[in-house]
């Protein structure tokens, strides 16, 4: 009876432990991706994400250029969403969007040109001192001299 149950735990905890993953098809909209399920086309809405109406197309091309061909693992919401995470570096796709990451695909990139320091000058050495300066003694206060 013991290894029965025990057998059935460590099976039970297995299966939850093991998270499905699936592969993106396609990105429909901001909000909503489409993952290809052991062969069969599911649509998946990202619970949470709030994106303005002019900022759309920006967050479409983002999750075209992140998830397209990839694998995602996908949580459910209490809300009937969810959340999805990228492989294998576990990006919150969710996060991502929320926080704008869309709007800084290049928009706000200045190129500056190649890294070009030009010729180095050698500095001019400091000159020897002969005198020896004297060298403070550090004593810890724990181990004073008596």
């Amino acid at each position: 009876m013991k290894r029965l149950f025990v057998f059935t735990f460590l099976a039970f905890s297995l299966q939850l432990s093991a998270a499905p993953m699936v592969r993106v098809i396609s990105i429909k909209d901001a909000r909503t991706i489409v993952v290809d399920n052991r062969g069969i086309a599911n649509e998946v809405s990202l619970s949470q994400v709030v994106i303005p109406p002019n900022d759309e197309e920006a967050a479409t091309a983002y999750l075209r250029q992140s998830l397209t061909n990839s694998w995602v693992m996908i949580e459910s919401d209490a809300r009937g969403g969810s959340f999805v995470y990228r492989s294998p570096d576990a990006l919150f796709i969710n996060g991502e969007l929320s926080r704008r990451a869309y709007a800084t695909l290049g928009d706000h990139m200045t190129y500056l040109g190649e890294l070009s320091p030009g010729p180095q000058r050698k500095e001019a050495a400091p000159a020897k001192t002969t005198a020896k300066t004297p060298v403070p003694r550090i004593v810890h206060r724990y181990h004073r001299r008596r």
